[in-house]
């Protein structure tokens, strides 16, 4: 983000990483820790999530409270969470990948403290709305990071609609095309 990529190379990031979440969730693995440092790009701006040491058979997860601050879900502080955590983390990175950079949200940055910070995430306080975001990317992004983790979207869906947005802004194909079937894919 900080090379000054356009938008259609850090929207097939934001789609290259739903597609290695959904790849570890197909694992039964929960990452827990999705964030921008955490993904590194190939000569060809492709995305791979990387530093797994936090990464846990979803089955295994006991009341561990792990990850980076700004990119945890409200229940990681309960110790009680499933793979929508990962859900919560990717709509922060797709705020930082919309934005085109890496400056912190202005809700966050005020914080004083870690505990301000997540006081402030089981508040409800989220990144702000910035003027270059697209209706649908911040639709998407505010349904990600839903402080009820039911009301998240499953990556299944998330990863169409991020096509679609793609089609739309970047002009790769008409916007929709063969997307509706996918959508019934809940993984």
């Amino acid at each position: 983000l900080q090379a000054g990529l356009e938008l259609e190379p850090r929207l097939q990031i934001a789609l290259d990483v739903v597609e290695g979440i959904r790849y570890l969730h197909s694992q039964g693995l929960v990452h827990r820790d999705i964030k921008l440092k955490n993904v590194l790009l190939d000569k060809k701006n492709r995305a791979k999530i990387t530093d797994l040491g936090f990464c846990k058979p979803e089955a295994m997860m006991s009341g561990s409270i792990v990850g980076t601050p700004i990119h945890m879900a409200p229940e990681l502080f309960t110790g009680k969470y499933d793979n929508s955590v990962d859900v919560y983390a990717f709509g922060i990175l797709f705020w930082y990948i919309c934005s085109g950079h890496v400056k912190l949200p202005e809700a966050f940055e005020r914080c004083a403290s870690k505990d301000h910070l997540w006081n402030n995430v089981r508040r409800g306080v989220r990144p702000e709305r910035l003027a270059v975001f697209d209706e649908e990317c911040w639709q998407l992004m505010e349904a990600c990071w839903d402080g009820d983790s039911s009301q998240r979207p499953l990556l299944g869906i998330v990863q169409p609609l991020l096509r679609g947005i793609m089609d739309r802004l970047c002009g790769a194909g008409p916007a929709g095309k063969d997307h509706g079937k996918i959508l019934d894919d809940s993984t």
